[in-house]
């Protein structure tokens, strides 16, 4: 795993897998609540895929419009360091559909 270096969003980790699949994403935990996926290349309303509320019948398990608004729209900002580093760190071991 590699820490996304692009920036930053207190309270959430962010990580490219070292060996992860197409098309070009990053991940974004909020600890013990939930992890999405961010797939920075898609327009924002395409970009984010649930990979799993830790607990789905508790409320604040959930992201929240504004976090995931934020997160978004840093994705969106930083596009281009985002690929850079994916294209840098990611060794794409299936290539998989290219959605």
């Amino acid at each position: 795993m590699a820490k996304v270096r692009a920036f930053e969003l207190p309270g959430f980790d962010l990580w490219f897998n070292s060996e992860d699949h197409l098309p070009p994403h990053f991940h974004v935990e909020k600890a013990g609540d939930w992890e999405i996926k961010v797939h920075f290349m898609r327009h924002p309303d395409e970009m984010l895929e649930t990979v799993w509320p830790k607990n789905p019948k508790r409320k604040g398990n959930q992201p929240r419009p504004g976090e995931l608004r934020a997160i978004t729209g840093k994705a969106e900002e930083h596009r281009a360091e985002l690929l850079e580093e994916w294209q840098r760190g990611v060794h794409v071991k299936d290539p998989g559909p290219a959605r």
